[in-house]
């Protein structure tokens, strides 16, 4: 009888829930906005291990304070949310490599040398890839030949490169032009617009300011131009499409990293930074009759939003 219960009582100790031994992960926001919300969702239902949400509201004086909470947490993983978060993460992490980093929705994240220095970081993109962008566009909009593309150098240079490689794939011909300050954007369209069948503005601060969007939205109209933004925002006010990630699953992806490296042990190394797995279409129906651009069934059916 001793033996049996000796028996159950190992059988119990090695059939003890895997979490209960497991470190845990811990996920770092930069601040409350809602935006954060979906990913952190699809993240937790999705990770195997336990976590603990840290946040610094957006405060970078509370970064020591919450990054010392962190770190005393002994993470087998930091996840980070947005760039002050991944800033942070990557400081922290600096003298104790061997806690991996996730970093996800920093906009331009090559800006922060995130890779540079530390062998413990990966990422996600926090905007789609200008191949599957202009891939997208065609797919829409085959008949554009000729794409007018705004951007600053400081911001987007990398993203137009890319972008010209992958326009040869498709056979539309890009025509870039440069600016410095935002109130050249005028003057840039100007230049364009009687060259080109579409306008694309990538991802760029120096670009998205309400008075260019709000301009840009009247003189494509005016122009019957076709103008592709870079979020679901300016398309509600007036561009004809935007191509963005797929914010709730960017969490899923993370999560998806997060398994690779702590089960299967890969290194942060071998992941780099990803571009989004997925993808959100979204169309202005009233803007594309401005212009005369008729919206086929079969298109509407791929926009996951329709604006009417």
């Amino acid at each position: 009888m001793k033996d049996r219960y000796l028996l159950i009582f190992i059988l119990l100790l090695f059939t003890q829930p895997a979490w209960s031994t497991q470190q845990t992960i811990a996920v770092l926001l930069s601040d409350s906005e809602a935006v954060y919300q979906q990913p952190l969702g699809e993240f937790r239902a999705k990770v195997k291990q336990p976590i603990e949400v840290f946040n610094l509201q957006g405060d970078i004086q509370q970064a020591p304070q919450v990054l010392g909470r962190v770190m005393s947490s002994k993470p087998s993983l930091i996840v980070a949310f947005g760039a002050k978060a991944a800033y942070f993460a990557k400081a922290a992490t600096q003298n104790s490599q061997q806690v991996p980093v996730i970093f996800a929705m920093v906009l331009n994240w090559q800006r922060y040398r995130l890779l540079e220095g530390q062998e413990n970081l990966a990422g996600i993109n926090a905007e789609v890839s200008p191949g599957t962008q202009l891939l997208s566009m065609n797919l829409l909009f085959p008949d554009i030949g000729r794409l007018g593309v705004i951007y600053s150098k400081s911001h987007s240079a990398m993203s137009v490169r890319e972008a010209k490689s992958a326009a040869e794939l498709v056979g539309i011909e890009i025509s870039a032009r440069p600016i410095e300050r935002a109130k050249e954007l005028k003057q840039a369209y100007r230049r364009l617009a009687g060259e080109v069948d579409a306008i694309w503005l990538p991802t760029d601060p120096v670009l998205y300011t309400l008075e260019n969007i709000h301009w840009l939205k009247r003189q494509c109209v005016k122009d019957r131009l076709i103008c592709i933004g870079q979020s679901d925002n300016v398309v509600k006010l007036g561009l004809l499409l935007a191509v963005n990630p797929d914010i709730p699953s960017i969490g899923g992806q993370a999560a998806a990293l997060a398994t690779q490296i702590l089960s299967l042990g890969v290194k942060p190394t071998q992941i780099g930074v990803q571009d989004p797995l997925g993808t959100r279409l979204t169309l202005n129906a009233k803007t594309a009759s401005k212009i005369g651009v008729k919206l086929a069934e079969d298109v509407l059916i791929l926009a996951d939003e329709v604006i009417e």
